[in-house]
C-alpha cells in the first residue's frame, strides 16, 4: 500500500498511479486505520472515473494533556464534582500526557487499574478514575475529536467488580465521646454532622439565610448531585444552632473568626479529637455514615434515609440494608399474631372430631 509518512509532517502520505493517473497526496490525518481507508476509497474513484468525494477535513489529532486541559475547563462551573474530577485527570495525565487520544490502548488504561490497586485503593476510587476518563472520551467524540473506534475502544476496559465494604460507624457511647472531646469551635460542626447526615462541605459553606430555625428546616441548594435538598432540624441540632453567636459581617454558621471565612478543613483538629477519645480509623465522613447508620438501626426505612442523605438512587442507600435486619425480623413477628388465631382455630376443630 502506497502509504507513508514525510519527517516534516505527522500525516500519512499517498502516492500511487491509476487510471494513467498520478496521485500524490496528504489523508491529512496520522492515524494509520484512518489513513487507509481514505487511501482505498481514493483509488476506487480513480479507477472508477467518480467524482472524489468532497470530505470534511480531518480535525488535528490532540494529546491526553490537550483533551485533559479541554475537558477541566468544560467541567468548571458545570459539575459540582470539578475539584475531585481535577485530581484524577491530574492522575490519568501522569500515565497518558503525550499520548495521541487515538492511539491509547485498552492494555494502557488497565495498567492504571492495576497499580492503584497495587497501591491498596479502594476498589470504588479505582473505578471513578476509569469512570472518569471514559466521560472524557465521550465529550471527546461529542467534540469530533476522536471516531466511533476509539470511543469503544475506551469503553471496553471493564469496572472491577465488588464495591468497597468499609462502612465505619460511632456507637452512641463513641458519639458522644467524640463530642466531649472536640474543641469548642468544633462541637457544633459534628453535632450537626451527626444530626443531619450532610456532607463536609455542605456543612462548612451553610449560611444562616438558608437555616429556618422557626420551621426547624436547612434548605440546601448547592449539593453534590445538584439537587436541592431540605434537611430537618432535630431537637439536639436546634438547641446547638439556637446558642451560635452570629457576626453581622459573617453569613457563614461556621466560620474562622480571624478571617469571618469558612474554615478550610478540620483535618487537624478532627484528628486531635478521635486520638483523645481514643477512636481509630475513623474520618469526617464517616459522621455520615453514623447518622443514616443509626437511622436504619432504628428501624426508618431505606427509602426515608436516602432522602435525607440526598442520594440520587437508592443504590447508594442499600449498603446500609444489612443494619436493618432486626428491624426486619421485628416486621416479620408480626405476622405471629395472625398465626397464633390460625393455630388454636385448627387444634380446636380436631379436638371437636
Amino acid at each position: 500500500m502506497g502509504l507513508f509518512k514525510r519527517k516534516e509532517s505527522p500525516y500519512y502520505f499517498m502516492k500511487f498511479q491509476a487510471n494513467g493517473i498520478r496521485v500524490y497526496e496528504s489523508t491529512r490525518t496520522a492515524n494509520r486505520k484512518l489513513a487507509e481507508q481514505i487511501y482505498l476509497d481514493r483509488r476506487h474513484e480513480i479507477i472508477n472515473g467518480i467524482e472524489p468525494v468532497v470530505r470534511k477535513e480531518p480535525v488535528r489529532d490532540y494529546t491526553f494533556s490537550e483533551l485533559a486541559d479541554k475537558y477541566l475547563e468544560w467541567c468548571s462551573g458545570r459539575q459540582k464534582s470539578f475539584s475531585r474530577k481535577k485530581v484524577i485527570v491530574k492522575i490519568l495525565n501522569n500515565y497518558l500526557k503525550n499520548k495521541l487520544i487515538q492511539d491509547i490502548s485498552i492494555e494502557e488504561l488497565e495498567i492504571i487499574q492495576s497499580d492503584y490497586i497495587k497501591t491498596k485503593h479502594s476498589i470504588n476510587y479505582v473505578n471513578n478514575i476509569i469512570k472518569i476518563l471514559k466521560a472524557m472520551f465521550t465529550k471527546a467524540y461529542d467534540w469530533e475529536l476522536i471516531d466511533e473506534d476509539v470511543l469503544k475502544r475506551v469503553r471496553k476496559v471493564k469496572q472491577l467488580k465488588g464495591e468497597n465494604k468499609r462502612l465505619r460507624y460511632l456507637s452512641e457511647e463513641e458519639a458522644e465521646r467524640l463530642i466531649s472531646h472536640c474543641e469548642p469551635y468544633l462541637k457544633p460542626v459534628v453535632i450537626t454532622a451527626l444530626n443531619t447526615g450532610m456532607r463536609k462541605s455542605e456543612i462548612l459553606h451553610l449560611t444562616w439565610d438558608r437555616v429556618d430555625l422557626k420551621n426547624r428546616l436547612i434548605l440546601l441548594d448547592k449539593t453534590k448531585n445538584g439537587e436541592r435538598r431540605e434537611v430537618p432540624i432535630n431537637n439536639t441540632l436546634f438547641q446547638t444552632l439556637s446558642g451560635l453567636t452570629r457576626h453581622l459581617k459573617c453569613g457563614y454558621i461556621f466560620y474562622n473568626p480571624d478571617t469571618l471565612k469558612p474554615y478550610y478543613d478540620l483535618k487537624k483538629s478532627f484528628g486531635k479529637a478521635l486520638k483523645k477519645a481514643h477512636i481509630l480509623d475513623f474520618r469526617f465522613h464517616d459522621l455520615r455514615h453514623t447518622f443514616a447508620s443509626r437511622l436504619v438501626m432504628k428501624g426508618v426505612d431505606l427509602t426515608t434515609v436516602k432522602e435525607l442523605l440526598g442520594h440520587k438512587s437508592i443504590t447508594m442507600t442499600l449498603r446500609y440494608s444489612h443494619l436493618a435486619s432486626a428491624h426486619i425480623q421485628n416486621a416479620v413477628n408480626i405476622l405471629d399474631e395472625r398465626c397464633k388465631i390460625v393455630a388454636v382455630d385448627s387444634k380446636e376443630k380436631i379436638l371437636k372430631l
